[in-house]
């Protein structure tokens, strides 16, 4: 068995973690409660795949292939024995197998790492998913009528990709399959797919706005009472 390959408790969720992004959770089913509380004790990480269905019990649950462990950064016990964790991402992993050894779901994984950051297409590539994510962010702020901004970008192209990732707003198969990228060229090219689809979208949501308002400013209401 490669060292690479360990036992990481499960949590099924209906979420996509990325590498690098916050996860807040509110603790409450027993199961979960005893994960948490042994993750805690033995300064243990747990992985988190997204649930694909049979999310009502550990037998029938089925989840994603592809996941990140979570590293849990602050607990706060609440009076009902429920718990509010705050956890970050870690590494992303490819599940192997199920294992039903607890209360909860245990996975036998293999860490996962996005290779292919210094290829020579990656350079290309991050300039041209930059533009465009920037004007995705400027056409989301327009149409929200509020601004969209990152505080700060990251500097290696890995987290870059993946910031981008978190942040675009699209169906959840979609976030899992921008995880699932076998390499950062693979992640770039499939964000600048969704990219140019999303900047076409919200296009044609400003303009339809635009109208509207156009529309309302011509139209005069006589509200008096006869």
């Amino acid at each position: 068995m490669s060292e690479e390959v360990q036992a990481l408790p499960i949590f099924p969720l209906d979420v996509v973690l990325f590498p690098g992004m916050l996860l807040p959770l509110r603790i409450f089913e027993d199961r979960y409660r005893l994960m948490i509380s042994e993750c805690l004790a033995g300064q243990r990480q747990f992985g988190v795949l997204m649930a694909t269905s049979g999310y009502g019990g550990e037998r029938t649950t089925q989840v994603s292939t592809v996941g990140t462990s979570a590293r849990i950064t602050h607990v706060q016990h609440l009076e009902n024995g429920h718990m509010d964790i705050v956890t970050v991402g870690q590494e992303r992993f490819r599940l192997l197998q199920i294992l039903h050894t607890e209360p909860y779901l245990v996975g036998r994984i293999e860490i996962y790492p996005l290779e292919d950051a210094d290829s020579p297409q990656v350079r290309n590539l991050v300039t041209k998913a930059t533009a465009s994510f920037v004007r995705y962010l400027r056409l989301a702020g327009e149409v929200l009528g509020t601004s969209v901004e990152i505080a700060s970008s990251p500097h290696d192209r890995t987290s870059l990709a993946y910031l981008m990732a978190m942040s675009l707003q699209i169906p959840l198969h979609e976030k899992q399959s921008l995880l699932e990228a076998s390499n950062v060229p693979a992640l770039l090219n499939k964000e600048l797919l969704i990219l140019s689809r999303e900047e076409i979208l919200l296009n044609l949501m400003r303009q339809v706005q635009e109208e509207n308002r156009g529309y309302f400013r011509g139209v005069s209401l006589d509200l008096s009472l006869s």
